[in-house]
């Protein structure tokens, strides 16, 4: 179903699904959907009813309450003798080709050479008449491919699909044709009777209709909710370069960043952080840190499916569908104050620029320009390479280029993350080296020796020589005046 109305206070609904045909009812309360006012039912029922006592089948949404009576959200009715008894043969769909196997196998009972045949027989047409490549119904000629091999059972399938073609144009018959009843999914309105003339959302569904006294049909098709597949995607951070500068040194005034980087899928439940290269003169950073991100994802819809409790007093978990993409951001940390961000780079798992093979060659260009090759992680599996952080400028309209991470990914699924392990950080499992981070990288005001000697000592080396040296012969002068009356005397006196 589509666009329900809301029926509870949080602006949702728990919709379920409830069928009636004559004296039989199937209420399907038991598999709600959860806050949602888009669900998937997925269902396929089967119901025995005889025309004209059993003709009108009902399909009802409620909302499921966990407290009280549950609230009719819409309902749609649908008059099955008439369609069972519509010339345009609204039993079962024409489907758009013939298949003997696999998912659009036939369905219906009567194969499309009997159902043309009787179709001519009733409309008093002649034919058909197949030959190779065509049929000839009434006057009009339909064509098709030839086939040319000598299998009985190839022929058979070839006049199916030539059968088939000429039911799908039933309509170019002269008098007798009409538009037979494609195979479609029908989209219909559903309506409150205490609402009345006020839409309360729509259903998706078909109704396929057999007789009893015909051969049963196959098995219906498949169409419960697809279920995601559980990844793990491992996203190891080695290294940053030419990060934008946006601190200033406390006692010597140099640009200088303490960098960091920040990853997440899913938002803020698995966040995930770097630890600090403090004091980045230069705009690398070195990492060797490694994110783990497992996920549930559709294939079909490339939606990473994220199910969890909307608060804390909510009854059950609420599924919610976003798009497959790994989010990584470069931070400068600040202990006084909020830390600042630097730049940014969004990857759509299935299509995002394949990474340069060095700092040097990554550019904004990986962003900005259509022609760069693109590649799936869903397909490749394992990437290695660098990617540019940026921010838009002023104007909105342009990026600059503030940072390069170089990054490799691996998605695996859970059984392979459970084979092959690996921990978070640099932490076992299959652990990380730690980086070759050079000797400046500190904390300033929790390493005084360091700070003595990569601050002070590197920046104002021949400062603190000469006053020491000017210090040493202040000393020097005053030990000799100090010292020189007292000496002066004892030679004097000839002591």
């Amino acid at each position: 179903a589509n666009d329900l109305h809301p029926a509870d206070l949080n602006g949702k609904a728990d919709p379920y699904l409830v069928i009636k045909l004559g004296g039989t009812t199937i209420n399907d309360k038991e598999n709600y959907v959860s806050k949602q006012l888009n669900p998937v039912f997925g269902k396929c029922v089967e119901i025995e009813s005889t025309f004209p006592m059993e003709s009108l089948l009902t399909v009802q949404i409620y909302d499921w309450d966990l407290v009280g009576m549950d609230d009719l959200i819409g309902e749609t009715k649908i008059d099955l003798e008439n369609r069972y008894y519509s010339r345009h043969r609204a039993v079962c769909g024409i489907s758009a080709k013939y298949d003997t196997y696999g998912y659009n196998a036939w369905r219906d009972p009567m194969k499309p050479t009997l159902i043309l045949a009787k179709l001519c027989k009733e409309g008093k047409v002649d034919g058909p008449h197949y030959q190779p490549g065509k049929v000839r119904v009434g006057n009009r000629i339909f064509t098709g491919t030839v086939d040319h091999t000598d299998d009985q059972e190839s022929r058979k399938n070839h006049e199916e699909q030539l059968a088939l073609s000429v039911l799908r144009r039933w309509e170019e018959i002269p008098k007798v044709g009409c538009k037979l009843v494609p195979e479609h999914v029908e989209t219909r309105p559903l309506f409150n009777p205490e609402k009345p003339g006020i839409e309360q959302g729509k259903i998706e569904m078909w109704v396929d209709m057999f007789p009893m006294d015909m051969p049963a049909p196959t098995r219906p098709v498949e169409i419960s909710p697809r279920r995601p597949q559980s990844y793990e995607l491992r996203c190891i951070i080695w290294n940053t370069d030419d990060v934008v500068l946006e601190d200033d040194a406390f006692f010597t005034g140099e640009k200088m960043s303490d960098i960091y980087v920040k990853g997440w899928i899913k938002g803020q439940d698995d966040m995930q952080s770097t630890d600090i290269h403090y004091r980045s003169l230069t705009g690398e950073g070195n990492f060797n840190w490694r994110f783990v991100f497992p996920f549930d994802y559709l294939v079909a819809e490339e939606k990473i499916v994220i199910s969890r409790k909307e608060s804390l007093f909510s009854w059950d978990e609420s599924e919610t569908k976003i798009p497959a993409r790994l989010n990584l951001q470069v931070w400068d940390a600040d202990h006084f104050s909020a830390d600042d961000f630097l730049g940014a780079f969004t990857m759509d798992l299935n299509r995002f620029p394949r990474g340069a093979k060095s700092s040097k060659l990554c550019t904004l260009n990986m962003l900005t320009d259509p022609h760069i090759p693109h590649m799936s992680l869903f397909k490749q599996k394992r990437v290695k390479g660098w990617w540019p952080f940026a921010v838009k400028s002023e104007s909105g309209d342009e990026y600059e280029l503030t940072g390069k991470v170089e990054a490799e990914l691996h998605l695996m699924t859970s059984e392979e993350a459970e084979k092959h392990p690996a921990g978070l950080g640099r932490n076992e499992p299959d652990p990380l080296e730690k980086p070759n981070r050079p000797d400046s990288s500190f904390i300033w005001f929790l390493n005084p020796l360091k700070s003595i000697r990569y601050i002070l000592w590197h920046n104002y080396k021949w400062v603190i020589i000469k006053v020491l040296v000017v210090m040493l012969l202040a000393a020097l002068l005053v030990l000799f005046f100090y010292s020189m009356p007292g000496y002066t005397v004892k030679k004097m006196m000839g002591a």
